[in-house]
């Protein structure tokens, strides 16, 4: 496994990445869970690589393929005020292929991340993860704390929570 820069060449990997974890989201999440379409999701990953000062890394397995991404830009203060918040970096996402889970990929993409906030000036960091997921485990585990926030992902209609994490200082 090795870590890269994820480049726009990587938008249609992305999105199938993504795909397959949203996929794998059916099976806490029950089976008529909606699924954007692999169109829709490389039209976020552009998204991602348009905003200043985007940092995208990927994890790339040993036979090539992309096992994880993890993505921070600015931070804004709501998603209705994007009024970008001094300090703040917001993780837009943390993906790992289901056939990759629990081999620590999540863990290493996320300190990757965390030094990038902290040598690009940072000091705190949020992120929104479906409400129930098995993610919520891995962040608490990182330290990352739910700080009361909670919306609707309009396209899953899934809830959302909110977590905050300081990441001035070293690890």
């Amino acid at each position: 496994m090795r870590l890269r820069d994820a480049t726009r060449r990587d938008v249609p990997e992305l999105a199938r990445l993504v795909r397959a974890c949203d996929e794998a989201q059916r099976a806490w999440a029950g089976p008529g869970v909606p699924i954007p379409s692999l169109e829709e999701e490389e039209l976020e990953w552009e998204l991602r690589f348009a905003r200043t000062g985007a940092w995208i890394r990927a994890a790339e397995a040993d036979d090539g393929a992309l096992a994880g991404v993890v993505a921070f830009s600015a931070g804004t203060a709501s998603r209705e005020d994007r009024t970008l918040v001094p300090g703040l970096a917001h993780v837009s996402a943390v993906f790992v292929h289901p056939s990759h889970w629990r081999r620590g990929i999540a863990r290493r993409l996320l300190d990757e991340a965390e030094d990038a906030m902290r040598a690009g000036g940072f000091d705190r960091a949020q992120l929104w993860t479906l409400a129930g997921s098995p993610a919520e485990q891995l962040y608490t585990a990182l330290g990352w704390r739910p700080d009361g926030r909670r919306d609707i992902y309009p396209p899953m209609g899934l809830e959302t929570v909110a977590y905050v994490k300081t990441v001035d200082g070293a690890r």
